[in-house]
């Protein structure tokens, strides 16, 4: 944005790589602010460029599909962004783009297929053109991230990004898993109990570590090894992570098989509306 022609030029000659950080304006709790996919994005991208050099564009903020049924959300078809991206790449490349870095710091299962798909294709149609297409927990499964929605994870490295982002006050204490996530639209592990800035910053480091070291071997090697490597990875500790009901409701905060039934309900009942009244009987433990 803030680059002049010779500049852009300039940054390209030396690294031919381009970041494009994929977001959303969304709720993200009480707790959060709006923009937490494109902030979370943006600054894994500016960090991860910081070591590898190239260029860093602008958040596509708009476009998200797959967002929750809360206030002051946008929504979009999937349509438009499919076309967006695709376009996006096509013209990435004819700039002299080799390396293309997708990274959506919003996540729905269709938003990650429609990123990895454009990356794969732009790929296979040119030898000489590597893309990623990828959200940030594909770098680090093995810590037990899958993605989240404002739970710790996320909040956590909100609060290493800036501090202000986050007020943990606005949260209340007890809160069970479907009341986190009917009420307040926090889905996984609960952040008012597990979140902290020093976390945050340790995952961030993490997932800029990975992310820049294979895209400096993709550069070195001229292969996109670096990056099959990543989408393998993930998908194995995926389906392990699957085979195992405990591991899976670890993962993202279950306290037990009622409490995710309890979810069930809402998503196919409720369509995912909140419910600010929401409150988990007792009873239905019995």
């Amino acid at each position: 944005m803030e680059s002049f022609p010779k500049e852009l030029e300039t940054m390209l000659n030396q690294h031919s790589i381009a970041y494009i950080p994929f977001g959303a304006l969304e709720w993200h709790g009480e707790h959060m602010i709006l923009g937490v996919d494109s902030i979370k994005a943006e600054e894994i991208c500016r960090r991860s460029v910081e070591i590898t050099g190239g260029v860093l564009f602008p958040c596509v903020n708009y476009g998200a599909f797959g967002t929750m049924k809360f206030p002051f959300t946008f929504h979009f078809s999937k349509r438009s962004l499919k076309k967006m991206t695709k376009n996006l790449v096509k013209q990435l490349y004819q700039w002299g783009f080799k390396i293309i870095i997708l990274l959506t710091g919003h996540y729905p299962e269709g938003q990650i297929k429609q990123v990895m798909k454009a990356a794969k294709k732009i790929s296979k149609k040119h030898k000489d053109c590597f893309a990623l297409g990828i959200p940030e927990q594909k770098l680090i499964p093995d810590w037990g991230y899958f993605g989240d929605h404002a739970a710790y994870w996320e909040t956590s490295m909100m609060m290493a990004i800036d501090s202000n982002f986050v007020d943990l006050e606005q949260l209340p204490e007890g809160l069970t898993y479907p009341e986190r996530t009917i009420r307040h639209g926090i889905w996984g592990i609960d952040p008012k109990t597990q979140s902290t800035i020093e976390k945050g910053e340790k995952i961030l480091n993490e997932i800029v570590k990975r992310l820049s070291d294979a895209i400096i071997e993709v550069e070195r090697t001229n292969t996109n090894k670096a990056f099959k490597k990543i989408y393998a990875k993930y998908e194995k500790l995926k389906k392990e992570n699957r085979k195992s009901l405990k591991k899976l409701f670890e993962v993202h905060g279950i306290g037990n098989i009622k409490e995710s039934l309890e979810i069930l309900k809402w998503m196919i009942f409720k369509r995912k509306k909140q419910d600010t009244e929401y409150r988990l009987k007792k009873n239905n433990f019995k």
